[in-house]
């Protein structure tokens, strides 16, 4: 019986065998793929390779993405926004011809820079005059606060159309130069066609500082006024009733300005009267000071008539010393006194004698202060005779036979 059983258990295992193939108990050498076979060693590749495996090949190409995703990433390291510029404060919804506005600017940086360039853009070239940029190359201010920058830019609307210009800072940093802008606009500005008095000056407020009225001539009085302005343009201010006027000096800022107006006014005119708009208010307020000649308070010039008392005063205040010397000499005998006297008769007769009047030159300016830059009010086209009311400087103030009163250099007198 065991027997048997022992020969179905081997014929079993027999065909076990055959069923299933070369199936070994124990693993043996695997003989080396044909490799002048190209398609059995692509078949038998996969095969002997682990699931898990990096192929040589494989890493190259990793390492080849790696290094382009390195490079993008750090192309758009360098590409990152490191500059951001805003406007602090929006211009005003209305807005008129002539009117000085101010445009505020912040700018962070976050890199490291050494230069900043302003530029002002305007697209439209039509429009290209109807905004001036009063200040183009103000510096920037560094905002210790927030270590910020700041700026602002003084516009001037010139037109009724009008186009704020675009804003483009570029700014040198270590990654390379770097812009930022703010995009302008374009709007309509209202015009004041007011006649008359009008002075031609917008302005959040314009003042009367000072006045000074001098006597031009027998019927004219020269008018001197010191002017101040916030946000306003001062310097444009004119008065169509005069036909000599203009602007003798100025400064300040376009946020604060002053300036001395002159002009020649006909004496039998009561007031000095103007207007401007005011911009706060919305609405013209009149400025007046009455045409008198006074005492001289703003400029250079004289009082109606002026003479030369200050000559008069030195003569008068000698004479009184050499009498005094005199009176104390009879009364003490010293012989002190006598040198005073001397001396004070010596000053008398240099101011006796000094030369008061003059022979001016022809084609003479008489300025209205002792400047180079000074207003010319009149020019001399022949030899007149003037006298020498004042001196300062390398300039003569005189005063001519018809009463017109200016600073003259004194190359300008005659031998």
């Amino acid at each position: 019986m065991r027997n048997i059983i022992a020969i179905f258990l081997a014929l079993g295992l027999c065909f076990g065998i055959s069923a299933f193939g070369e199936t070994r108990l124990f693993p043996q050498a695997t003989p080396n793929p044909d490799t002048s076979n190209p398609e059995l060693q692509q078949e038998q590749t996969p095969q002997n390779s682990l699931p898990n495996a990096i192929i040589e090949s494989d890493i190259e190409s990793q390492n080849v993405e790696l290094q382009s995703s390195d490079s993008i990433q750090y192309a758009n390291k360098s590409l990152v926004k490191n500059v951001y510029l805003e406007t602090l404060t929006p211009l005003l919804d209305i807005l008129y011809v002539h009117q000085v506005v101010a445009l505020e600017v912040k700018m962070l940086i976050f890199s490291g820079y050494t230069t900043i360039e302003t530029e002002f853009l305007f697209e439209d070239n039509a429009l290209k005059n109807s905004v001036e940029v009063l200040n183009p190359k103000q510096n920037w201010v560094i905002n210790t606060e927030d270590s910020s920058l700041k700026n602002t830019f003084y516009l001037k609307i010139n037109q009724v159309q009008f186009a704020i210009p675009t804003i483009k800072v570029s700014v040198n940093t270590k990654e390379g130069t770097v812009s930022e802008t703010l995009t302008g606009h374009t709007g309509r500005a209202i015009k004041l066609d007011r006649k008359g008095s009008y002075a031609q000056v917008v302005a959040e407020s314009l003042e009367i500082l000072d006045t000074k009225i001098t006597n031009y001539d027998a019927n004219h009085n020269l008018a001197v006024l010191q002017l101040k302005s916030k946000m306003g343009n001062l310097f444009d201010f004119h008065l169509s009733a005069y036909a000599k006027q203009g602007i003798e000096s100025k400064s300040g800022n376009y946020k604060e300005a002053t300036a001395f107006y002159y002009a020649i006014v006909p004496k039998e005119q009561n007031t000095i009267s103007f207007d401007y708009f005011n911009t706060q208010v919305e609405k013209y307020q009149t400025l007046q000071v009455q045409n008198i000649a006074i005492e001289d308070r703003v400029s250079t010039q004289s009082d109606i008539k002026p003479k030369n008392n200050y000559q008069f005063f030195k003569i008068s205040l000698m004479v009184f010393f050499a009498l005094l010397f005199f009176g104390l000499y009879l009364y003490k005998r010293k012989i002190i006194f006598i040198m005073f006297l001397v001396i004070a008769l010596a000053f008398l007769l240099y101011f006796v004698t000094l030369k008061t009047s003059v022979i001016l030159k022809s084609n003479v300016a008489l300025r209205i202060q002792p400047t180079f830059n000074s207003t010319i009010v009149l020019t001399t086209h022949t030899e007149q005779k003037a006298e020498i009311l004042g001196k300062r400087n390398n300039y003569y103030k005189v005063i001519l036979e018809d009463e017109h009163i200016g600073w003259v250099v004194k190359n300008d007198i005659k031998d």
